[in-house]
């Protein structure tokens, strides 16, 4: 049973890490297609018809599938103002409560993509611009990408439990928001 999990985890981090870098092009290729809609609307006098269209989906990309890979890094923003005074293994326990009602959060929302994505497929819903693509392609993005994000909590919440009965747990907390911002000590004209 530990070989399967491992097994799986190994997919879903796998497959998290291959939708993240297709993400990160997501993004760039938005940039550029923008970055071309102003230049020949601009320049050229050209109107354009897909760019904004085509960068919407390319974002929608991105954020809903490339949150499965911000979530194997724990890079999601995180509000920590409690849980850094709490104890160590309180600390753990709540990270754990917080995930579990974010995984739920995700299947709830992959529980009712899948059906309007699929609607979608089936009745050959096309987008009302003059371009004109299926839009089951970017109806996809969200019930895959919030699938994706749920079996990667699945994944944290087990190493965390997991890291937690082998009593590894951080004595003092990761400040998330502060990492790498230099906080000027008041009055002494120092750092911290």
């Amino acid at each position: 049973m530990k070989k399967l999990g491992s097994h799986l985890a190994w997919i879903v981090n796998g497959l998290s890490y291959v939708t993240g870098g297709i993400a990160a092009l997501a993004l760039v290729a938005a940039a550029l297609i923008i970055t071309e809609g102003v230049v020949v609307r601009k320049i050229l006098g050209f109107s354009t018809i897909w760019q904004i269209e085509a960068s919407v989906y390319l974002l929608m990309y991105a954020c809903f599938v490339g949150a499965a890979f911000a979530q194997v890094h724990e890079h999601h923003l995180n509000v920590d103002l409690v849980i850094i005074h709490l104890s160590p293994r309180t600390r753990e326990k709540t990270i754990i409560v917080v995930s579990i009602a974010s995984c739920l959060i995700c299947a709830i929302i992959a529980w009712y993509a899948w059906p309007m994505w699929w609607e979608a497929v089936v009745r050959n819903d096309h987008s009302e611009s003059l371009w004109g693509p299926p839009l089951w392609i970017p109806y996809f993005f969200i019930p895959f990408g919030m699938s994706l994000l749920f079996l990667q909590y699945i994944v944290y919440i087990a190493d965390k439990i997991r890291t937690m009965r082998r009593g590894l747990v951080a004595e003092k907390a990761t400040r998330f928001e502060l990492r790498d911002i230099k906080v000027p000590v008041a009055g002494s004209g120092q750092e911290k």
